[in-house]
């Protein structure tokens, strides 16, 4: 028998592909099973506050008639927390409703083991929203994202060191920076040959 499946994304500034393309892949994957889409919901990721998740909920409403909700990744999910997602998976299971995640490919309705895929995939996709919401603002602010300035006498002084046979962690140390910015300035003085070698 097939199931009735209901097809769900939000649109994502990081995405490369439009929701048209991303959803009409979840329903050949969901055809290709045998099952039946019989609605389709989409948010904007763009809104916030009020109607952030107003297709969410209207698929909220419609829970009693379905077998199946189908999202196009992890990151499409409501919530912020794990806490958020155990309450959507606890509505889903009161009334014998899987989850079916498309680009990770799992399926709640197959093994127990994969509610704890989910739970690992929608902390991955959390944290890395999170991330790129914290660069945005940065970056608005006007603020320098990445490793701080090395000051212009610092950085003399190690290129010196370094053309003068220093390794790259002693010269590190000597200078209180990263090795990571000392590797960057070496980089710097093979590729510009005029400001010396090491």
């Amino acid at each position: 028998m097939s199931k009735r499946i209901v097809l769900y994304t939000r649109s994502q500034i990081s995405r490369t592909e439009t929701e048209a393309v991303i959803l009409g892949d979840v329903r050949r994957t969901v055809e290709d099973r045998g099952d039946m889409v019989v609605a389709t919901f989409v948010d904007d990721g763009r809104i916030i506050g009020r109607g952030k998740y107003a297709g969410w909920r209207e698929l909220i409403a419609k829970v009693d008639r379905i077998d199946q909700v189908a999202v196009a990744e992890a990151g499409d999910l409501p919530g912020r927390t794990v806490h958020d997602l155990l309450k959507t998976l606890g509505t889903f299971r009161d009334h014998r409703v899987s989850l079916y995640l498309h680009r990770e490919d799992i399926d709640t309705g197959s093994t127990a083991f994969a509610v704890l895929d989910l739970i690992e995939v929608y902390r991955r996709a959390r944290l890395s929203a999170a991330i790129r919401t914290g660069q945005a603002k940065a970056l608005a602010a006007g603020k320098r994202i990445g490793r701080p300035l090395i000051p212009r006498g610092v950085l003399i002084r190690i290129q010196t060191a370094l053309a003068d046979g220093g390794g790259v962690r002693p010269t590190a140390r000597r200078f209180n920076v990263s090795a990571g910015s000392v590797i960057n300035v070496r980089r710097t003085m093979t590729t510009n040959p005029g400001t010396g070698a090491a």
